[in-house]
């Protein structure tokens, strides 16, 4: 009787802590996920903001190799 109750008790101990890792590892997967996208964003916008930049550049020295 002492080890079925033994048994019970270390098979609901690892069901809890399953499902705590379960919990934790869904949680950090979506906050990872979240991260990321707003880090590519941030990514996205820099890249663009230097294209931009370089574009204006090579118009400014085209205005003035052509001159008036």
């Amino acid at each position: 009787m002492n080890k079925t109750l033994k048994k019970n008790g270390i098979i609901r101990i690892a069901i809890i802590g399953s499902v705590i890792v379960a919990i934790i590892l869904t949680v950090g997967t979506f906050s990872l996920a979240r991260s990321a996208g707003r880090d590519t964003e941030a990514a996205v916008r820099n890249v663009s903001l230097l294209y931009l930049s370089e574009l204006a550049g090579r118009q400014g020295d085209s205005v003035l190799r052509t001159g008036p």
